[in-house]
Order: C-alpha cells, then sequence, then structure tokens
C-alpha cells in the first residue's frame, strides 16, 4: 500500500482495482506500474500516488500537446503547409536552429534506445527514458521556443518550430501506444489521421519508428545537456542566495571541466538568457 505495507484484506488495505480504473484510468494505471520502478522489485500503489504520476506525467504531456495544438489552430497550420505561405518541409536539417536539431536527435535516440529495451523484454527503463524527454521537451524546448510560436509571421523559423514539435508528438504517440492505447491515439487522430485520408486508421495500426540514425547528434545533445545542467544550478544558486528568476544578475561563474566548458561556451547565449 502507499506506507509500504503488504496489501491484506485482514489489514483492511487493499485498493479495488476497479476504483483506480473508473477513478484514475486504465492508461494512468498501466504507466504507473511501468514506470513506478523495476518489477521484480515491490511497488507501493494508491489512488494518490497514481494521481501524482498522472499530474507529473500525464499532465505535463497533455499540456505540451495542448499547447501545439492550440497554436497550430489559431494559425491555421499542418505539416502539409495549408494556411501558411512557407514550405511545408524542411528537407535539410542543417538549415535548422540548434535547439530544433537537439529535439530532434533526442527524438531519434529515445525511438533507438526505446526499440532495443523493447528487444529485450525490458520495459520499466523506456518508460522512464520517455518520461525524461517529456519533461526536456515541455521544460526546455517549449519553453525557450515559445515566442516563435506567438510571433505574427509565419517565416521560416516559426514553420521549423511547428514541424519539429509535431514531430516529436507524433512518434511520441506511437511510442507510447504500447503503454497507453487510449491516451495515444488522440494525437495521432488530431495530428495524422484526420489529416492524411491515406494513413492507417488508428496508431496501433502503424509502423513502429525508426530512428533516423544521421539526425542523432550525440555531440549537440551533450552540449545541451551541459547547458541544462548550469541552468539548473544557477536556477538553484539564486533560491540558495534568495533572487528572484527575473531578476538580471551582473555575471555568472561556471566551473566546469574542459569539455563541459567547451560545451557551455559553444551555447553560452542560451545560457546567458536563461
Amino acid at each position: 500500500d502507499k506506507d509500504g505495507v503488504k496489501m491484506s484484506k485482514h489489514k483492511g488495505n487493499v485498493v479495488d482495482p476497479w476504483d483506480v480504473l473508473n477513478r484514475q484510468g486504465a492508461d494512468a494505471v498501466r504507466w504507473y506500474f511501468y514506470a513506478n520502478g523495476a518489477p521484480w522489485l515491490p511497488s507501493r500503489f494508491s489512488h494518490e500516488l497514481v494521481s501524482e504520476m498522472q499530474r507529473k506525467f500525464m499532465g505535463t504531456l497533455w499540456n505540451t500537446y495542448a499547447f501545439f495544438v492550440t497554436y497550430a489552430n489559431l494559425d491555421g497550420w499542418t505539416p502539409q503547409g495549408s494556411g501558411v505561405d512557407a514550405p511545408s518541409l524542411i528537407v535539410d536539417p542543417r538549415t535548422l536552429t540548434p535547439i530544433d536539431r537537439w529535439a530532434l536527435a533526442r527524438l531519434n535516440a529515445l525511438v533507438r534506445d526505446v526499440t532495443e529495451k523493447f528487444d529485450n523484454y525490458d520495459i520499466h527503463s523506456p518508460a522512464k527514458a520517455i518520461e525524461s524527454f517529456v519533461e526536456e521537451l515541455s521544460n526546455w524546448y517549449v519553453r525557450r521556443s515559445r515566442r516563435r510560436f506567438w510571433k505574427s509571421e509565419a517565416d521560416a523559423d516559426k514553420i521549423a518550430a511547428y514541424l519539429t514539435l509535431n514531430e516529436c508528438l507524433v512518434t511520441l504517440g506511437e511510442l507510447l501506444a504500447p503503454f497507453m492505447p487510449f491516451l495515444s491515439e488522440e494525437p495521432y487522430q488530431n495530428l495524422v489521421a484526420e489529416r492524411s485520408p491515406d494513413v492507417p486508421e488508428s496508431v496501433h495500426l502503424v509502423d513502429w519508428p525508426v530512428a533516423d540514425e544521421a539526425l542523432i547528434d550525440e555531440d549537440l545533445s551533450f552540449r545541451m545537456g551541459v547547458a541544462r545542467q548550469v541552468v539548473n544550478q544557477g536556477r538553484a544558486a539564486r533560491n540558495a542566495a534568495q533572487i528572484k528568476t527575473r531578476q538580471p544578475i551582473e555575471v555568472a561563474v561556471v566551473a566546469a571541466r574542459p569539455r563541459e566548458r567547451a560545451a557551455v561556451e559553444s551555447l553560452a547565449s542560451v545560457v546567458a538568457e536563461e
């Protein structure tokens, strides 16, 4: 149970599975068992624990999806280019901004890693990897790209942001299909099936995604990871010094090993903005 005591009718601490299924839903229950811990270890379970997982993971995922849909609808944007006076596809990834290339690199690395783990009958590790990616997508990519979606002109930069986030959400839905059969259907229907009549009618009928190795940039992923770490440590330092996040500071000093220093220097403008 939630206190780590073995469930027993005698103790009265048994959770009725139908209560949880009716309240939190089947997808939430499934994901909780996948992501909460290794399957060979004891797992605590309660309504509250499932709800906390819903808020942290499913809530973040849904808010990211809702953000994309809201602005895509306002702009009349679709991957096919309807409603915007710009190319519908970005052929050369080298023309993308570093954060777009980072998001696509992380996405394709995720597809590669989840596939490898599934092939070895590992369910827990892929679930944790997907959770990490969703957090990065929401709290780094979307947060740092919001102004690109907000601006009125549909320039190449805005289209690139739409295409990148669209690709991430569609592929995430495909990866989540075995985990969350119901939640994963919504983005597929809205972002794919309703726009393209020639595609399978369900996410559960599409081919499993294949990683594009050409888009996996380990160096960029490392550098962006270091930048995110520095930013997080900077926020912690602000909290410790009781300096508000929006209050400018004159200088930030980062102590780092040579490789990490080079990574921070390569993304100095990003770190400085944060």
